[in-house]
């Protein structure tokens, strides 16, 4: 249909469609083709999509948060609605309920064990036994029923159907072609990124071992690197040593000697390297040469762009989680995983 335009204005004109003509066919279509703008500068344009690209990091990282905000409420309203479901079951009040299942249920706290509490945190309390043992008392009193209500809340979860149907945001988080064990084609991929000089890092791998085995054949763990230069100065060469290890097959034999040690100097690098089994003149031409540092760099930039600030950070089939996690986190997670289907 031709669109043909009026010369003069007819009775039922509406002067904003005026205004929306003019904005469609008068102005530059290098205007009304922009995406949504944030900003201008000199006629010069900054859109939301290119703000959110400079943000995606910390954007992902809000999300996260918000999503942890709200599952950890929802969490309390479920178990808020089983302990009345349950207190209605036994025909009891719910202040009843918390007597007989957390009151009366939690671990009783001796004499003795706010004795040997306060003896085992004596560094870090200045003041005397006799003048923080009711205190110390309480404490321990509220960690046991906060400890029991855990427990029962698992059972009522048990008890009841449950179904959580808040989904956590994830990230697409490519693993590279960094090292990995475990089968490539595995329904969930665990991706690491980690730094060889921290300590958290190094106190979490017993943990990604043992999954290994209670997954076997069904996990992959993908290591990529983020070390923290600022804080950590001989992470950055101790990545880039165990790319070069990696190049002779032997990166998993390295990474494992790298988080066994506290002395990562170049020297200490290449000893291992020697003590392991590797060509030392292949290792100390590529270590010197700095071939590796791009690549680390690449991990480094991944990191950032998915939302990575900490070391160690996991991606668990793009479900995002930092720091020394737990084997039982863990086990959630990969278990939830596993259940929705869901591949990397």
């Amino acid at each position: 249909m031709k669109l043909q335009r009026k010369t003069s204005p007819s009775p039922d004109w509406n002067p904003y469609i005026g205004v929306l003509t003019f904005l469609l066919f008068c102005l530059p279509a290098s205007i009304t083709a922009q995406p949504d703008i944030v900003a201008t500068i000199q006629g010069q344009f900054i859109t939301a999509e290119k703000l959110r690209s400079e943000m995606r990091g910390e954007l992902l990282r809000l999300e996260m948060e918000r999503y942890e905000a709200m599952r950890t409420r929802l969490d309390a309203m479920v178990t808020a609605r089983l302990y009345e479901l349950e207190a209605n079951y036994r025909g009891i009040t719910r202040d009843e309920l918390e007597r007989v299942e957390i009151s009366d249920k939690s671990e009783p706290v001796s004499p003795a064990k706010v004795r040997s509490f306060f003896e085992k945190n004596r560094d870090r309390i200045s003041q005397s036994f006799e003048e923080v043992e009711g205190q110390l008392a309480a404490l321990l009193k509220r960690q046991a029923e906060r400890m029991r209500r855990e427990a029962f809340a698992e059972e009522l979860r048990e008890r009841y159907e449950v179904r959580i149907l808040l989904e956590p945001p994830r990230v697409a988080v490519s693993a590279d072609d960094d090292p990995y064990k475990g089968p490539l084609a595995a329904p969930v991929t665990l991706i690491e990124f980690s730094d060889f000089q921290c300590p958290f890092c190094r106190s979490v791998q017993p943990v990604l071992d043992r999954l290994m085995l209670t997954y076997e054949g069904r996990l992959r763990i993908v290591y990529r690197d983020f070390p923290l230069r600022r804080i950590h100065p001989e992470a950055q060469k101790a990545a880039e040593a165990a790319q070069c290890a990696n190049e002779q097959g032997r990166f998993w034999a390295f990474h494992d000697r790298l988080f066994q040690e506290t002395d990562l100097g170049t020297e200490h690098l290449k000893r291992y390297a020697v003590e392991l089994g590797l060509d030392e003149t292949q290792f100390v031409t590529c270590l010197d040469s700095d071939q590796f540092n791009q690549e680390v760099q690449d991990d480094m930039d991944d990191a950032i762009a998915a939302g990575v600030n900490a070391a160690p950070s996991f991606f668990v089939n793009g479900l995002m989680i930092s720091g020394a996690v737990s084997y039982e986190r863990f086990v959630q997670i990969i278990d939830l995983a596993l259940e929705s289907g869901e591949r990397p």
